[in-house]
């Protein structure tokens, strides 16, 4: 199998595990194009988030958006945009070290979240307040502007409310339809558009959104506990990935 088979194949997977849980896709296309040599990480974390926005728009067509919970989204929007603009900004103020540092520590919280949630999949009984959504989006916008990781404070605080998964889904696929843009606008503002990143985006748009189709019609055949397990696995690979970056 080539390489531009190999990178389909990355995409493809990505976009099936994001269309159905509602994250992971940069988690697993950053991991495995790195891992295998696909494409430089630059060009990686550009594509992720342009190809992103295909797979939530493929994946919220025909009523999803629908289940979106409006009151989670706004009161993650609105601490997560500026936050995000205070994590850029401790990025280009900190030292390599510091902020190895600081990834390493994220890393190991989530790592001990992702495990005791693991085991123990339950529900909240009631909607966390509106605070509470602030806080993990200061979170989220903070690892999105350091480390273009928004997705772990937010789903964890997602998949702990008493949601439908179609509503955890649509609202997570939305909040990070919000992030990209607000990722590409940032990069493309301060540097031109490498011209591989284009030819990988027209390459792979096509597998994302085919992949995204199939999640809607063949969706795995887990239940609802099964799949806040498989979500919380994915987010320790997450913190896994964080904690060696930050420390190694």
């Amino acid at each position: 199998m080539g390489s531009s088979e190999l990178l389909l194949l990355c995409l493809a997977a990505g976009s099936y595990i994001q269309a159905t849980t509602g994250f992971a896709f940069g988690l697993i296309v950053m991991a495995s194009v790195t891992a295998l040599g696909l494409a430089p990480i630059d060009v990686t974390a550009l594509l992720v988030s342009g190809l992103s926005l295909v797979n939530s728009a493929t994946t919220l067509k025909g009523g999803l958006w629908r289940h979106i919970n409006g009151r989670a989204l706004s009161w993650v929007l609105l601490a997560c945009i500026p936050a995000t603009f205070a994590g850029l900004w401790l990025l280009n103020h900190s030292s390599d070290d510091q902020r190895g540092l600081l990834q390493g520590t994220l890393g190991l919280c989530l790592i001990g979240s992702s495990l005791l949630m693991m085991y123990r999949v339950r529900q909240l009984e009631r909607p966390s307040s509106g605070p509470a959504f602030a806080a993990s989006g200061v979170l989220a916008g903070l690892m999105g502007g350091l480390f273009s990781t928004f997705g772990p404070p937010v789903t964890f605080m997602m998949y702990r409310q008493p949601d439908s998964m179609l509503a955890v889904r649509a609202t997570l696929l939305c909040l990070f339809s919000v992030t990209a843009v607000l990722r590409l606008s940032a990069v493309l503002w301060t540097e031109p558009l490498d011209s591989r990143v284009v030819s990988l985006f027209l390459l792979g748009a096509p597998a994302v959104m085919l992949a995204a189709i199939a999640a809607r019609h063949f969706p795995p055949p887990l239940s609802n506990d099964a799949l806040r397990r498989f979500a919380f696995g994915l987010l320790l690979l997450s913190g896994t990935g964080l904690t060696l970056r930050g420390f190694l």
